[in-house]
């Protein structure tokens, strides 16, 4: 039987040991990066990329000669006090605003697997908000299943718990099967994850 864990606690929190991230730069889908200087590659709503497009552009004539702004404007410090561009007061708030909500607009697709409890355990963060993750086993085992990773308190982007329903680490042995997500809507993977897979004989 595929459960798979609701809100409150269904998620198992990921250890340093497990956890993957790959493309831990990608934006989210409705996110683009930034791109305030080459480098800044925070996720942002495009509106937001093209204004800060256009305050680059205008920045020369809200500055003074002495690197300071003009009345009514302020540095945007988008990355700290380096950036100096002059935007308006509700720029540099939204600049900070944005900066705040990176992690959670990047699409990092983490899995990280448990089991503590003798059942095998599958989380997973950094997914598209409600877009359909495949679960893929491959190995001692072949099997996929398809969840939905939705939005749970203090985890990044769309995320989800899962119990595929096998018998996880029974007894001591060395990993035989692996496991991966594969976010449906991007076609973004996480890296495969390795555990020990075996069937109970009782």
């Amino acid at each position: 039987m595929v459960v798979v864990a609701g809100i409150g606690g269904g998620l198992i929190a990921p250890s340093a040991a497990n956890a993957q991230d790959y493309g831990p730069n990608t934006c989210r889908q409705g996110y683009v990066w930034r791109a305030a200087r080459a480098n800044d590659l925070v996720c942002v709503t495009p509106q937001t990329r093209t204004d800060t497009a256009n305050d680059n552009a205008l920045a020369p004539d809200r500055t003074l000669a002495n690197g300071y702004c003009k009345q009514g404007y302020v540095w945007r410090e988008a990355w700290g006090s380096d950036d100096l561009t002059c935007v308006t007061p509700q720029t540099r708030a939204q600049a900070r605003y944005d900066n705040s909500q990176a992690d959670d607009r990047r699409l990092a697709v983490r899995l990280w697997i448990n089991t503590n409890s003798g059942t095998l355990k599958v989380s997973g963060d950094h997914f598209n908000i409600d877009s359909r993750v495949r679960i893929v086993v491959s190995g001692a085992v072949n099997r996929s299943w398809t969840v939905t990773a939705a939005r749970y308190s203090g985890h990044a982007g769309g995320s989800f718990g899962f119990v595929p329903g096998f018998p996880g680490r029974c007894a001591p042995g060395n990993p035989n099967a692996r496991l991966r997500a594969v976010d449906l809507t991007s076609g973004r993977s996480t890296a495969s994850v390795p555990f020990v897979y075996c069937v109970r004989i009782d």
